[in-house]
């Protein structure tokens, strides 16, 4: 028969660290209006048939706790649609003259990074962005010569001061960032170069999502199968996170363990649905109806326990079941959870 030492062996528990990830907020569109504005080496550059826009896609968060919820983050990996294309027209000097040029932006997206910053207990931050154009296409059709196109692709802008809000909203994030920044660019063959400035406000929101289980369920000897559960909240701030595992051998020992992947291993009488780096919770004892608890104080983690906002992590109970012959132990099925600050 196999210690309890050893059969813990059996899930080859691996140390190492988690790195911080990228939370995707979901641009909305209608509350994420943008003007623009244009100077030309040929004059003004006037919109046709409006000088405003709005932006669809995603803003890309990197966000630490500490603060309510949010303490820290950096903006990067935005991918932001415009839409409608823009247009605009240098006026000629001269009345009833067609215009000195026609300019057209064309399926333009670009892409915000900022340095890191600090987010304050009514959510308030501030730093510096840096727009860089990463797809579009410029059009400069001039009134005398041909139409040229050019790959906006890679236009920076400068880095420009940038603030905003980052707060909680019930189980959402929301994310609030006015903007006032510039590109340049330069038409090759027709020589115009022009400044189109960008003034408005993204708005974009992440849900936390709700852990959600997977992995077959399989017999034990006091029944069909232990089945994980959850409760509290997914943000961290909460800290009222909990796990259970019904449907177990009542007053047997067991643990919970935690890690990045998902696999599908046969393991004692069970099958492991955690991999990567596993870490374990704690040795528990079932109660008298089976059921496993354990509350999860992100406050005091066990030693090398590391649980990083927008890192997934899955869980999984392992149980000692000798009762039912075999192996002697088996597992529950799993969890997976993405927590938010």
């Amino acid at each position: 028969m196999r210690s309890l030492s050893t059969s813990l062996l059996a899930l080859a528990l691996l140390g190492a660290s988690a790195e911080a990830q990228i939370f995707q907020f979901t641009i909305e569109q209608s509350a994420s209006s943008y003007t623009w504005s244009g100077t030309t080496s040929l004059g003004p550059l006037n919109g046709n048939p409006s000088n405003s826009f709005q932006v669809t896609g995603t803003a890309g968060l990197i966000l630490g706790g500490g603060g309510n919820p949010v303490g820290s983050g950096t903006w990067q990996e935005a991918d932001m649609l415009v839409t409608p294309n823009l247009s605009g027209v240098v006026p000629n000097p001269l009345p009833l003259l067609p215009p000195l040029a026609t300019v057209d932006v064309t399926n333009m997206r670009f892409s915000i990074t900022s340095d890191p910053f600090s987010v304050d207990s009514m959510g308030n931050f501030s730093t510096s962005s840096v727009l860089e154009v990463i797809s579009g296409t410029l059009t400069v059709t001039p009134l005398v010569g041909g139409q040229t196109v050019t790959d906006l692709t890679g236009t920076l802008g400068p880095a420009s001061p940038t603030s905003g809000t980052v707060t909680r909203n019930g189980s959402d994030l929301d994310f609030v960032s006015p903007m006032n920044t510039f590109f340049d660019f330069t038409d090759p063959t027709s020589g115009i170069s022009a400044t189109i400035t960008l003034v408005g406000t993204t708005t974009a929101h992440y849900t936390c999502a709700t852990p959600a289980n997977y992995c077959p369920v399989t017999p034990n000897s006091a029944g069909s199968g232990a089945v994980i559960a959850t409760s509290g909240s997914s943000f961290m701030s909460d800290n009222n996170f909990a796990l259970s595992a019904s449907g177990a051998p009542a007053n047997k020992p067991g643990i919970f363990f935690v890690g990045p992947n998902q696999v599908s291993l046969p393991l004692g009488d069970g099958i492991r649905c955690v991999g990567g780096a596993i870490k374990r919770l704690g040795i528990l004892i079932s109660n008298g109806s089976g059921v496993f608890n354990q509350a999860l104080d992100f406050n005091n983690l066990p030693s090398g326990t590391v649980i990083i906002p927008g890192v997934e992590q899955n869980f999984q109970c392992w149980f000692r079941d000798v009762a039912a012959g075999g192996a002697g132990f088996n597992l529950s099925d799993a969890t997976n959870a993405v927590f938010c600050p």
